[in-house]
């Protein structure tokens, strides 16, 4: 848990929330004009967006933490980060779902390859027709996990077969909470460990293809320590507040 994200205080969440909710409405109203506004920015500087989601789904894993099945508990409070996020950019004005697509292979009638997408988004609703094939060239695709562990090389490889299959860009994101899990240290089983690979998040980028945003809600320090990955991620704020409506704006 970090503590410097987490809301320990119930009344100070409570606020917090709802200032939050009022600032939402405002990004719907002014969308990525909001960041130019005066009155914006001290609450910007608090990075209260990144700490009410963190809280919001840390808690919702303590309570998963108490089922019996840690694997079935753990595949639900993913779900349900996906769920929140799904919610944030529909609340802000966007058009966002899950989509199920199946991509014919080129040049093998009767084979295709099956896409199980946690989001795609656009600023409008857009109608998909056999032109568009599957997405539409104004959406955005995004994949949602609580952490890049044993699924950062997905996310490069949907984004590279995505864009072969269909012939074009396909602008593809990734969203993650954190990248830390439990670690024993000594008698303390209080301890973390990171999962990010920095090697192979780079090779990917280097060698395979860039994402069009990676973000998290609670940063490695790593992550903003080094020189490159700080230009490649970025937290959950900006991705609200800048790149959603610049990366949906096509």
């Amino acid at each position: 848990m970090n503590v410097d994200l987490f809301f320990e205080n119930q009344e100070a969440f409570r606020v917090a929330f709802e200032r939050w909710i009022a600032f939402l409405s405002d990004l719907k109203k002014y969308r990525g004009a909001i960041a130019d506004h005066k009155s914006t920015g001290d609450y910007l500087q608090s990075n209260e967006i990144n700490r009410i989601v963190y809280t919001l789904q840390q808690s919702v894993g303590c309570i998963g933490d108490s089922f019996r099945n840690p694997n079935q508990s753990r595949q639900r409070v993913g779900q349900l980060f996906e769920n929140l996020v799904r919610l944030l950019i529909q609340e802000v004005g966007l058009t966002c779902e899950s989509r199920s697509i199946n991509i014919p292979l080129p040049g093998h009638p009767g084979y295709a390859m099956s896409y199980e997408l946690d989001l795609v988004f656009s600023q409008d609703k857009v109608l998909i027709t056999g032109e568009t094939n599957f997405i539409h060239p104004s959406e955005v695709v995004g994949s949602v996990k609580t952490t890049s562990k044993d699924r950062i090389d997905k996310v490069f490889l949907d984004k590279y077969m995505l864009t072969q299959l269909l012939g074009r860009d396909i602008p593809v994101v990734a969203i993650f909470l954190h990248d830390v899990q439990r670690a024993q240290y000594g008698n303390s089983i209080f301890g973390v460990n990171s999962t990010f690979k920095t090697n192979h998040f780079l090779g990917y980028t280097v060698a395979l293809n860039r994402l069009d945003g990676v973000y998290y809600v609670d940063r490695r320090p790593v992550m903003m320590e080094d020189a490159r990955l700080r230009g490649e991620i970025q937290d959950f704020q900006t991705f609200l507040v800048h790149d959603l409506w610049t990366l949906s704006k096509r």
